[in-house]
């Protein structure tokens, strides 16, 4: 019976934080402890506050990085298709050359019934085509004579000087460009206007 020391209250509980043979008599009370029980309760809550911001931080790394992933693979699915509309821009860049040749020579194509059919019929493949890009998020860059370069969104091929516009205004547009679901594609290839001096 020395392990178990009965009361009118029941079992006495042993300390087992340090395997001391100290008893505690009365639960409700506070009874004064060892000092290697304190010494060990102490490290033992330090050790536990240590487990918890590890494996709270470890948390919040893999939720970090689950939504990494999912930005990542929202990506892949969103931009996958990129090197194959950049190499599908020159198919577009010829229509669009028909389309201004066919306005050039619209006169001759009038008196031509089956001139007009031919190019309205390549006219309409190439609307086509921007309808398609357009549906899976390929857009044309719009820039027009006289709109301020954009970096973002033009290439500078050269600098004119011109008395009628500002510095750093387009002057002509000898490519389209395009973007992909709001990353560029390809720069609208430009010439700038700089100032004269």
């Amino acid at each position: 019976m020395d392990d178990e020391i009965m009361k009118d209250n029941g079992k006495e509980i042993k300390c087992e934080c340090c395997n001391c043979n100290e008893y505690i008599d009365d639960p409700d009370k506070n009874p004064e402890e060892s000092s290697e029980c304190l010494e060990r309760v102490v490290e033992l809550e330090n050790e536990i506050r240590t487990l918890k911001d590890t494996l709270l931080r470890k948390i919040a790394e893999s939720d970090n990085l689950r939504k990494r992933l999912e930005k990542e693979k929202e990506d892949a699915i969103k931009y996958s298709n990129n090197k194959f509309a950049r190499d599908l821009l020159t198919v577009l860049d010829n229509f669009d050359k028909v389309g201004e040749n066919f306005q050039v020579i619209s006169e001759k194509t009038e008196a031509d019934p089956t001139l007009k059919a031919f190019f309205d019929g390549v006219l309409l493949c190439g609307k086509e085509l921007m309808t398609v890009f357009n549906k899976h998020g390929l857009s044309k860059i719009n820039a027009s004579i006289g709109d301020a370069f954009n970096p973002n969104y033009h290439q500078a091929m050269c600098e004119l000087e011109s008395k009628d516009s500002k510095p750093g205004t387009i002057l002509q547009i000898f490519q389209a460009g395009y973007v992909h679901n709001d990353r560029l594609l390809r720069p609208a290839m430009v010439s700038v206007s700089k100032s004269t001096h």
